[in-house]
Parts: C-alpha cells; sequence; structure tokens
C-alpha cells in the first residue's frame, strides 16, 4: 500500500468515527474542558484520546506559557488523524498503562469511555499511572459509565447496552464486569480517588467525574513510549 492510500486508510477511520460520536459527546465534551479551565488545570493529558476531539478547538480563557494540553491513545492511525485535524496540538502514540511522561508532569489527566472497556487489570494500571503523573493538587477527570438510578438513567442503560452488545468480545464483557462492580463511583473510590464533583447524566446513564488522590503516592520510575508529537514541557521521554 503507498503512502497515499495509507493516509486515506487511518484519515477515514478517524473521519467515520467523529461523524458517528463528535455530535453526540459534544455537551461532554465541553463538561471535561470547563473542569480544567475552570481551576486553571493545565498542563492537561487526555488519555485514550482517540480523534482528539476533546483537545480539538481547545482555546483557554488565559493564554500562558505554561498552557500545555496533550493527547495520547495507543493506535497510531488515530494519533495521526488527531495531529492532521489540530495542527499545532501535541499528541503521542503511547500505552495509558505505561505512560511515557515525567512524574508531576500534569495538573488534569482525562479519560472520556476509556475505562469500562478495558480488562480489570488494565484500568488499575491506568490509574496509578494517571496518579504518578499528576502533580500535587492535580485532578483526575473521568465521562464513564454508572449503574442507573433512575427511570430515565435505566432507559438509557438499555440504549448503551445495546450499543456496547455491538461492539462484543472483550469490549463488551469488561463493561458488563465493570458495572458488576459498582461503575465509575466505585471505581474511582476503589482505586484511591476521591471525588471532588460530579454531574450524572441520565441519558445514557453516564457520570463525569473530577476527582483527586487520596493522598499522594510513591513515585514510581519513568516509562517509555513511542513519540508522534509532543512538546518538551511535559517531559516526554522519547523511545
Amino acid at each position: 500500500m503507498d503512502s497515499r492510500r495509507q493516509t486515506r486508510s487511518w484519515y477515514l477511520l478517524g473521519r467515520l468515527y467523529d461523524l458517528a460520536f463528535a455530535g453526540m459527546f459534544i455537551g461532554l465534551r465541553r463538561r471535561v474542558a470547563a473542569a480544567v479551565e475552570r481551576d486553571g488545570l493545565y498542563p492537561w493529558l487526555d488519555v485514550c484520546c482517540g480523534t482528539g476531539s476533546q483537545l480539538r478547538g481547545h482555546v483557554p480563557v488565559v493564554r500562558v506559557p505554561d498552557i500545555v494540553v496533550c493527547g495520547l491513545d495507543k493506535n497510531l492511525g488515530m494519533v495521526r488523524y488527531a495531529a492532521a485535524r489540530a495542527p499545532g496540538l501535541p499528541f503521542v502514540c503511547g500505552d495509558a498503562g505505561h505512560l511515557p511522561f515525567k512524574n508531576s508532569s500534569f495538573r488534569a489527566v482525562s479519560v472520556s469511555f476509556g475505562l469500562h472497556d478495558k480488562s480489570s487489570d488494565l484500568r488499575r494500571a491506568m490509574m496509578a499511572e494517571a496518579r504518578r503523573v499528576l502533580a500535587p493538587g492535580g485532578r483526575f477527570i473521568a465521562v464513564d459509565f454508572e449503574n442507573p438510578w433512575s427511570a430515565r438513567s435505566r432507559a438509557g442503560a438499555l440504549a448503551v447496552r445495546a450499543v456496547e452488545r455491538l461492539a462484543g468480545g472483550d469490549h463488551y464483557r469488561n463493561g458488563r464486569e465493570f458495572l458488576s462492580r459498582g461503575g465509575l463511583r466505585a471505581f474511582l473510590r476503589e482505586n484511591g480517588f476521591v471525588e471532588v464533583s460530579r454531574r450524572d447524566i441520565a441519558t445514557g446513564s453516564i457520570s463525569v467525574v473530577v476527582a483527586s488522590p487520596y493522598s499522594s503516592c510513591e513515585r514510581g520510575p519513568l516509562r517509555g513510549g513511542q513519540t508522534y508529537l509532543l512538546q518538551q514541557k511535559v517531559g516526554l521521554t522519547p523511545s
């Protein structure tokens, strides 16, 4: 496959993903961005960033030299698409369970719908890495599914389950296991994070949660990773 056809293939996949979900998630994206902007939580890392729609077009209210946003995803095609759609923004191809950043590099780490579909071991690794790269006073911002709490959220949960079933395989099984253990609320608590604020959205049985580590943890060693594009300010260690 020549380079032109390769470009078309990864761009088409990202474009289709955006067409399917960008409009649906626009309100959630705004809530996450607002949580970061409100407290000036920069630098900001968006994990499992996919097409980069969370960061694309993000313009901080106050522009200062230390304001940096960065996206990370394991799928190189998605990272290439994200970088193509948002020239100048840093995106990295790397593993959320082995983040290629120095300790205490970010004041905010966000992940949207990137927890429920992972294995329990990978989820735990992701949270340990989020804690490691968060600076003192930093916040973890998560968007994911909860067990329903009302008639409307039960209807939303049924719709979500139908869509998740289409994904099938490990995605669906991991999602069911995530909810059986108590959903996002229980997951954050089990992994040593306390909620600072939350917004429950019955449509889809979804919550947007801002959380903080219970206490500082022992910082682990610096990890490696594959770089696509990143500014030096966030301390990327190139492979």
